[in-house]
Formats: structure tokens, sequence, C-alpha cells
């Protein structure tokens, strides 16, 4: 899906990086550049909630840069979607699944964004009903884990009303595809390409009971139920964390929201990318042409 920024664009940056804000700062130059209306916005730190205002700004944008990392984005992903505003990532740190770009090439690349040169990606995210609370949306991951220190957790899982296991783990991870890279691929998930809608479920440091993950279909519902007498901890993306009492009733289903990605280049990058953030080659390893012989 090609894609064309039509309007203001906002510069997201978390404070606690250094050199976020000062790299925001000339972004929002270059977009100005460009004949667009820009701004900065400070992420809120810790599991500070954004502000309404800072949400309806960026109703009103077209396009939403972030500097920081993997961690900035997923918190600026929260807002994006409930916005639907895309978004493109600016990398400061180290490892980036869900940034497109790295500092030294964020205005060059960010030129090219605004001159029609790139294109969207959609991403699916997890929604999760807890009790009558109100639902909670996660692009990476929800987890379900102890909540004591050097204890296990049991809970009961099921697919669309039938029982699949009873797992008795350090924690249960229910991953997206974007999740699929993060702490589902440590704990031997599958990776998914990054617009499949599939859900991934791995046990953590499972006990006496199969270490399978398993994938689900975008349909399905998986209802997990924490057993009585444990007591657990639920996160979403790394950001809420949520006590589980025992004999509470988990769903999780694929999210009505997604989050749509500004990419440059083609999708098979993607696996370029994954390869050499991974250490799948070698330092000297050369690719030839698509359909040729690799070294």
């Amino acid at each position: 899906m090609t894609f064309t920024v039509d309007g203001p664009v906002a510069v997201a940056y978390h404070p606690a990086v250094a050199g976020a804000e000062a790299v925001a700062q000339a972004l929002v130059v270059v977009a100005r550049e460009g004949g667009r209306r820009a701004w900065t916005e400070a992420l809120p730190e810790g599991d500070a909630a954004f502000d309404a205002a800072v949400i309806e700004r960026l109703r009103g944008a077209a396009l939403l840069v972030c500097v920081g990392g993997d961690g900035t984005v997923l918190r600026a992903a929260a807002v994006a979607a409930q916005a639907r505003v895309p978004i493109f990532g600016v990398r400061m740190g180290r490892l980036g699944f869900l940034t497109e770009t790295i500092e030294p090439d964020a205005l060059v690349d960010l030129r090219r964004v605004l001159g029609g040169e790139a294109r969207l990606e959609r991403h699916a995210m997890l929604q999760t009903h807890v009790d009558e609370a109100e639902p909670v949306h996660a692009l990476n991951d929800v987890v379900i884990g102890r909540g004591t220190l050097g204890r296990t957790v049991s809970i009961g899982a099921s697919v669309d009303g039938v029982l699949l296991a009873e797992y008795r783990a350090d924690a249960l991870v229910i991953a997206t595809a974007t999740g699929s890279t993060g702490y589902a691929l440590s704990v031997g998930g599958p990776i998914l390409p990054p617009t499949s809608s599939e859900i991934i479920v791995v046990p953590v440091a499972p006990h006496l009971t199969r270490a399978n993950p398993l994938v689900l279909p975008e349909g399905a519902r998986l209802r997990l139920s924490v057993e009585r007498g444990e007591e657990a901890l639920m996160t979403a993306d790394g950001l809420l964390h949520r006590p589980v009492e025992s004999g509470t009733v988990v769903e999780v289903t694929v999210s009505p929201r997604s989050v749509d990605f500004v990419r440059l280049g083609a999708e098979n990058q993607f696996y370029a990318s994954l390869a050499r953030r991974l250490g799948w080659l070698r330092p000297d390893h050369v690719m030839e042409a698509p359909d040729g012989p690799t070294a």
C-alpha cells in the first residue's frame, strides 16, 4: 500500500533517551521544509497515560515519527492505534524491529517518506478482556506470569471452547506477528511475517508440560484461566501491569485496532533485516541477484 503524507507531521521522542529531543527537533525542521506543519511530543514515561489533548492533536496528524527505539514505538503505538495515524520509527538504540531507520539516516529517509517513496504495513494487535474491566490492547504481546518469584503459575487454556492445555510454567506468552521477534522468540516461538494476523502461544520454562508453541488463526478466541490458589501478573507490551487473582479468566482475541507502519523498500526487506539483526549470516556473506545463487 503506497503512502502519501498529506497533512501535519508529529514527532514523538523519549525524553530519557540521550539525543532524542535534538533529533526530533531536526526532523521537525525537515518536515516544515517539505511544506508540512510539524511539532514535537514528549512521550510520557513509566506507566503514565497519554494526555487526552495529545491524543486529540495526533488525530489531526498524517504521520507520527517516533525517535527512540522499539520501546518508544510501543509507547507511541498505543495512541497511534486510537488516532489512526501511521508510525515512522527512528532508532537511537542498538536493536530494533519496529523502527525503520537509524539516527544518521533519519533526515534523508524522512525526506524520502515526504516525497512519496514509502509504503504502509498494517500490524495486528491483541485485545485482552479481564472480567468487567476495559479491554487492553497490545501490539507485541500479553504475558501472564507468576506473581511470586520462585513459583510457577498454573493456567488452563481453551480455544473456541475446546480445552487445549493446562500449563504450569513461569509464564505464558501470547504474541502477535509483531511480537514474534520479541519475548516470544527468546523462549522458542516461531517468527511470523509482520502483516500476519495469527496469534502465537508459547509457555515459558514449563514444568512437566510440553513446551510446544502454538499458532492460532486470526478469528480464534483464547480463554485462559488462572487456577484457584494461584496468583499471577499480566503485562501488555511490557508497559501495563495488572494483578490477576486466582480463578480469573482472561480472554484474548485479535483486536479491532491495528497499527500502520511506514516502510521504505520492498516487503521482502523484512527478511533481510531479520537475518542481519539476528546474526544469521556470516559477516562476509554476499547476496547476489534474487534469483541467482548465494555465496
